[in-house]
């Protein structure tokens, strides 16, 4: 028989060559060279500003348009652009970023910056091309009307962000339709500005000739003030914080006739990585739900067979953060399970992990950033979103060192801030005729048929 294995030291993320400077018209650049693969991966981070309710169906459209024409190319033409250099590109958003990732070969990065810079910079909106968009997000609108899964995700943000943007409402079919080329136009102009923009850069990269590229490329860009410093200044007035809400909330049932299992969702609004509780609430979510051996799975899956995969974690928006737990039992264990996720939240707010939990969700969280790292699309990923979270670019570094600094009385304190179950929220979506009567029989219920 084959030794066990030695567990070597803690995996150590460290972040060499890192330079972060700003170029007219206000785009940040943070730039981390390695050049062992000859390929670069940049990610652009439009922040927003001040998104409404009323920008739903936008925020959906913009992304799946951006590679659809400029003023000067047509869709076909800009796909033959990018397959001519080599480059992979893709777009998404949400209420906080526009953002743009693509991997572009070492060799063609001129080029490259100046494509992604003018597919987000003039999207021309081509009419045959929105309607066609427009009938995709219908669709994916009607299925998520009907997902159960989706129908949890969107109430329980609803009731963790009220009346703010992060409550991520699904759109109208209606709207849906009734949203045009003027419509996308004017969000885009209204939105979309170059000064604030967050350009990250992996791989094979000189940062000098990069800071070089991208303030030529972004020169054309247009929409942004300049100020005494040529640096750009945006006047668009900023999202607004969402306002805390305290938890005690009725549970949420949202009725599904004849539905073989329930949706269960349990949510708080927590600490996000500004604050210094962050690394040992991060320690104390993964001990609870967010790795295979944590006490959720053991629980709900092993002890009790109520579901296959249970998890929990902390999601994070630019001005906001909150830990989520996510379920899907069978209808006839409704009550149980969520009592029994009740129970552990109990457990992890009132009693000390053990040295063994802690020290396994410290390995696995760290094995994680270090593999994630350790990839030039994985390290570019991490450093646009700790970037726009308001952190420095060495973050990685820093939250590296601050795990391995949390004990088990720092982990508790943070689980008793914002685990114990009376803080949550809870959302079911599932048969009300069947499951109404354990959860009332764990408190107020309000059902929504």
């Amino acid at each position: 028989m084959s030794p066990v294995p030695v567990v070597g030291p803690l995996p150590v993320v460290t972040l060499d060559g890192i330079t972060d400077t700003t170029v007219p018209p206000g785009v940040r650049i943070v730039a981390v060279r390695r050049p062992n693969v000859p390929l670069v991966q940049l990610r652009l981070h439009f922040p927003l500003g001040d998104v409404g309710l009323r920008d739903t169906v936008p925020l959906r459209l913009l992304p799946k348009m951006l590679l659809a024409g400029t003023g000067a190319r047509s869709g076909s033409e800009i796909a033959a652009s990018l397959q001519r250099l080599g480059i992979l590109a893709g777009a998404g958003a949400d209420v906080d970023h526009l953002s743009i990732s693509a991997g572009v070969p070492a060799d063609s990065l001129t080029d490259g910056v100046d494509e992604l810079v003018d597919i987000v910079a003039h999207p021309s909106f081509p009419r045959r091309e929105v309607l066609g968009e427009r009938e995709r997000v219908v669709q994916e609108v009607l299925q998520e009307a009907v997902d159960p899964i989706a129908i949890a995700t969107h109430a329980l943000s609803g009731r963790l962000f009220p009346r703010h943007p992060y409550s991520d409402p699904l759109p109208e079919v209606g709207a849906v339709r009734r949203t045009g080329r003027a419509r996308l136009s004017r969000f885009h102009t209204e939105h979309v500005v170059p000064a604030g923009c967050l350009l990250v850069a992996v791989g094979d990269v000189d940062p000098e000739r990069l800071a070089v590229v991208a303030q030529s490329a972004f020169a054309r860009f247009g929409g942004s003030d300049v100020d005494d410093a040529g640096l750009g200044a945006s006047t668009r007035p900023a999202l607004p914080v969402p306002a805390f809400v305290a938890g005690g909330q009725p549970a949420l049932l949202v009725h599904r006739p004849g539905a073989v299992q329930s949706n269960l969702r349990v949510g708080v609004r927590c600490a996000d990585r500004h604050d210094p509780a962050f690394p040992a609430l991060f320690l104390a979510a993964t001990v609870f739900g967010g790795q295979f051996t944590s006490r959720l799975v053991d629980n709900l899956r092993e002890r009790h067979g109520y579901t296959y995969s249970p998890r929990a974690g902390i999601e994070e928006r630019q001005l906001a953060a909150s830990f989520v737990v996510k379920a899907e039992v069978g209808t006839e264990v409704t009550g149980a399970a969520l009592n029994e996720v009740r129970y552990e939240l109990a457990r992890m707010a009132t009693t000390d992990v053990t040295a063994e939990e802690l020290e396994s969700a410290r390995r696995y969280v760290n094995g994680v950033l270090a593999m994630a790292a350790a990839t030039q699309a994985g390290l570019a990923g991490m450093l646009g979103a700790f970037v726009s979270y308001g952190l420095e670019p060495t973050y990685l570094e820093r939250f590296t060192r601050e795990l391995a600094e949390v004990d088990a009385r720092s982990l508790r304190a943070a689980a008793e801030r914002f685990l114990g179950p009376a803080a949550m929220t809870t959302v079911v979506v599932g048969d009300a005729e069947i499951v109404t009567a354990p959860l009332e029989a764990m408190g107020d219920v309000t059902v929504v048929k």
